[in-house]
């Protein structure tokens, strides 16, 4: 049991003193716990975004396999112990800020598309965030190169990049099935479709990330998606 004392009225008034058994600080510690795990919770979230912020950055300018934990520490601004209170190691912070850049790269194309009512406008709307993106955000794709060259030394990065590629198809494929069905399109080999269009996309933007010198990536960005939403249109180069 313990003993509390304080003042009844002010500072100069009697000294009251109350016994707290075990039990009544049990209950206090017990209501008290929601708000503290709260703000531990909020307090971690954030310290998890600036980590995964100062990975993003690191990864993106050294390599998979060629930055640490205090380089992303320093980069943070942060001790390298509290990385590991956060991540269990390199491994477990990549694999995180993988899943968290993708989260906000679909948050966004969603967003976008949301903005057409029709099969031929989120089309556009598809291939040109596709371009955009990697226009914004090179680091992205800087640091998505690093995770294709362990897809098969790390099976969890092969798992996660597979579902990558399988997302953008499945998303392309939603909107050609949708014009084909409304006459916008069309008929087509859907699944051929999106995988050809991604592949469109996808490796005109890798080429360029390896030789910038290569092409003007506007101009054939802008050709690009001309030629898919032609071919979507007049059903030519899809294997109908």
């Amino acid at each position: 049991m313990t003993t509390h004392c304080e003042p009844a009225t002010g500072t100069a008034g009697p000294v009251i003193c109350q016994r707290e058994s075990e039990e009544e600080r049990a209950v206090m510690a017990k209501a008290e716990a929601p708000a503290r795990a709260k703000k531990n919770n909020v307090l971690g979230g954030i310290r998890r975004q600036q980590l995964s912020d100062a990975a993003y950055k690191v990864v993106s300018q050294k390599g998979y396999s060629n930055f640490t934990v205090l380089d992303v520490a320093a980069e943070a601004g942060l001790s390298a112990g509290l990385v590991h209170y956060y991540f269990t190691d390199k491994q477990d912070l990549l694999l995180h800020l993988f899943k968290e850049t993708q989260k906000n790269v679909r948050r966004r194309l969603l967003a976008e598309l949301d903005k057409a009512d029709d099969p031929l406008g989120k089309l556009n709307i598809f291939i040109e965030e596709s371009f955009l993106l990697f226009e914004r955000e090179k680091n992205y794709f800087s640091l998505l190169f690093e995770f294709w060259t362990e897809i098969h030394r790390n099976e969890e990065v092969g798992r996660m990049v597979r579902k990558l590629y399988r997302a953008y198809r499945e998303e392309i494929s939603i909107i050609l099935r949708d014009g084909v069905e409304k006459g916008v399109f069309r008929p087509m080999d859907v699944p051929y479709a999106a995988t050809l269009f991604v592949s469109m996309v996808q490796h005109t933007i890798i080429q360029h990330l390896i030789d910038e010198e290569a092409f003007d990536f506007a101009d054939y960005a802008r050709r690009i998606k001309a030629l898919i939403i032609r071919t979507a249109v007049d059903g030519s180069l899809t294997g109908a």
